[in-house]
C-alpha cells in the first residue's frame, strides 16, 4: 500500500474475535447438522450430476462462465446476490444444508471466507478451491491481505484460469468443456481491456482517494497512486479529526478524485469533496447484482465508461 495511506477503523481485527467467539457456540449445532445431512462422498460426476456450490456473488458469476452452460453441472451460490462482501456473511446451518452432497465448493479465498473451519469440521473431505490462490499483488491493508481482488481485470483472469483448471481436475468428464468456457470468457475479459485501454492507460499514476475497500485492487490494477479512507461500512464512526486530516493531505498533495462504491453511502466522500473540490467517482465493485453470467463485464464496462473522461 502506498505512503499515507490512512486507516480509520479496525474491524478485521474485530471480526476475527467475533468469529473466534462464536466458533465455539456453532461448532455443536454443525456437528449436529452434518451428522443429520448424512453426507455421503459419492462422485455426482458418475451420475450425469456435478454440483458446484460457490460462495458468493462475484464468484458464482465466475463460475458460470466457466461451468453454468454444461450439460450434467450445475452451479450454486451459499449467499444471496445482495449480501455484499461474504466476509460480513454470518455462517449458519443453512448454509452447511447447501454444502450437503457438494461436489466442490468454490470460494474467493484470501482470508474473505472466515468459516472455512466449520466447513471443514463438518465435512473434511470437501474440496474447496480457492479463486485467487494465484493471485500475488493482492493490496495490504495494515499488513493484511485485501482479498477483494477481482476489480483488479489481470487477477481476474488469473482466477478464471484457476477456478477452470480446479473443475478439470476434479471432474475431468467436463475438463474440455471447463477449459473450452474459460478460454472464452478470458477471450471477452480481455477484449474490455482492450476497449477501454485509452482509459486504463490515462489512470496510469494518478492520484486518487478510495473509500470502499473492494476498489484498491481496481487501482492497483490501473497503477494508480491511491490512498485509502478504511470505514469498512461504519462510516458514522470516523470522527472530524480524520476527514480533517483527509482533507490537509488532499490539498497538500493536489488529490481531486475521490472512489466510492455505488453500494456505499457516499456521505462522507461529499464532505471531503466539499472541501476539495474533488470530484466523486462511484464505481460498480462487481460484489451484487442481477444473477446473469454477463454481469461482471457489464458493471466493469459501466465502470470504465464512468471514467473515459477523468483526465
Amino acid at each position: 500500500m502506498p505512503e499515507g495511506t490512512f486507516r480509520i477503523l479496525r474491524m478485521k481485527q474485530l471480526r476475527k474475535i467475533i468469529s473466534i467467539a462464536l466458533s465455539a457456540a456453532f461448532s455443536m449445532a454443525f456437528m449436529l447438522s452434518a451428522a443429520s445431512c448424512g453426507r455421503t462422498d459419492v462422485p455426482h460426476a458418475d451420475e450425469g450430476n456435478y454440483r458446484i456450490v460457490t460462495s458468493f456473488y462475484p464468484i458464482q458469476i465466475l463460475t458460470m462462465n466457466v461451468a453454468g452452460n454444461i450439460d450434467g453441472v450445475t452451479v450454486e451460490c451459499m449467499s444471496e446476490p445482495n449480501i455484499g462482501c461474504i466476509h460480513d456473511h454470518t455462517f449458519t446451518t443453512e448454509d452447511l444444508r447447501m454444502l450437503e452432497d457438494a461436489d466442490i465448493y468454490i470460494e474467493n479465498g484470501l482470508g474473505l471466507e472466515t468459516f472455512n473451519d466449520r466447513v471443514l469440521e463438518s465435512y473434511p473431505d470437501l474440496t474447496i478451491v480457492e479463486a485467487a490462490a494465484d493471485v500475488s499483488d493482492a493490496p495490504l491493508d495494515e499488513d493484511e491481505v485485501n482479498g477483494h481482488v477481482w476489480t483488479s481485470l489481470d487477477d481476474y483472469i488469473l482466477m478464471i484460469k484457476s477456478v477452470a483448471d480446479s473443475l478439470a481436475a476434479a471432474d475431468p468428464v467436463h475438463a474440455e468443456e471447463y477449459a473450452s468456457n474459460a478460454g472464452d470468457y478470458i477471450s471477452r475479459v480481455e477484449a474490455l481491456q482492450d476497449e477501454y485501454a485509452d482509459v486504463i492507460d490515462a489512470l496510469n499514476g494518478m492520484p486518487v482517494l478510495v473509500i470502499d475497500e473492494t476498489l484498491p485492487s481496481f487501482c492497483v490494477y490501473a497503477q494508480m497512486d491511491y490512498i485509502t479512507l478504511e470505514t469498512d461500512h461504519e462510516q458514522s464512526a470516523v470522527s472530524a479529526g480524520d476527514i480533517g486530516g483527509i482533507i490537509s493531505h488532499m490539498n497538500t498533495n493536489g488529490i481531486n478524485v475521490i472512489f466510492v462504491g455505488t453500494d456505499g453511502d457516499t456521505g462522507i466522500a461529499g464532505s471531503i469533496a466539499a472541501e476539495t473540490n474533488a470530484d466523486i467517482y462511484a464505481l460498480n465493485t462487481c460484489m451484487t447484482g442481477e444473477v446473469d453470467a454477463d454481469a461482471y463485464l457489464a458493471q466493469m464496462e459501466e465502470n470504465f465508461s464512468l471514467l473515459r473522461d477523468i483526465g
